[in-house]
């Protein structure tokens, strides 16, 4: 069963419903047309919901969004894959339906160093979001530091991507020594929610809409 998106939307473009929901989950990661599908449309972007497109309709969509300029497809050499994401209009498209506050937005990632050791990076348009995810993922046990050493930068006066379409004039970046990734602990994600003053998904937009 499909449901619509739990986002809300200004109406302020002529997008249609469909076509917001395939904006949605490229607007930070370009994805191929097997994850688009009805059928994997909610499983492999972890959301409730998912369209009523078939497989045709979905392709012709695609193809038109494509002609349109709101997306581009790329091949990076995995096969015969194509990659779809959102270019610079559909990326404006986006924001102008979702209104997405990009002062609570960060990403994490986690890296080897040079040394072997691992480091999670968040990165965020602001050093206050960047700090408070910093703090609350390690209160909920999303990530467990080594030490309190915490390398800070803060990028400004240059326009630094995040997501691929969009550019920030300020970029924070802090980084700290973690555990492996392969060492899991048990997330308190009630403690994450409770705490959540950012948002970095789809999933975590809802509450950062400014409609």
């Amino acid at each position: 069963m499909t449901v619509g998106s739990y986002l809300k939307r200004t109406h302020k473009t002529n997008l249609l419903e469909e076509e917001l929901l395939i904006l949605d989950v490229l607007f930070d990661a370009n994805d191929t047309f097997e994850s688009l599908v009805k059928e994997n449309f909610a499983s492999w972007h972890n959301l409730p919901y998912s369209h009523d497109l078939d497989t045709g309709t979905l392709e012709e969509l695609i193809n038109k969004l494509i002609g349109n300029g709101i997306l581009g497809s790329t091949n990076p050499g995995l096969g015969n894959r194509e990659f779809y994401g959102l270019t610079e209009i559909g990326g404006k498209l986006w924001e102008v339906e979702r209104v997405p506050d990009w002062d609570k937005y960060c990403t994490d990632s986690s890296t080897i160093d040079e040394n072997g050791t691992w480091m999670l990076s968040v990165e965020s348009p602001s050093i206050t979001t960047a700090r408070a995810f910093l703090a609350g993922a390690n209160d909920c046990f999303l990530y467990r530091f080594h030490s309190d050493e915490i390398r800070m930068t803060t990028l400004m006066d240059t326009k630094i991507a995040i997501v691929d379409w969009r550019t920030f004039q300020t970029v924070c970046s802090i980084s700290v020594t973690t555990d492996p990734v392969w060492e899991t602990h048990q997330v308190d994600w009630n403690e994450y929610e409770n705490n959540r003053s950012w948002w970095r998904s789809l999933s975590e937009l809802a509450k950062y809409q400014v409609v």
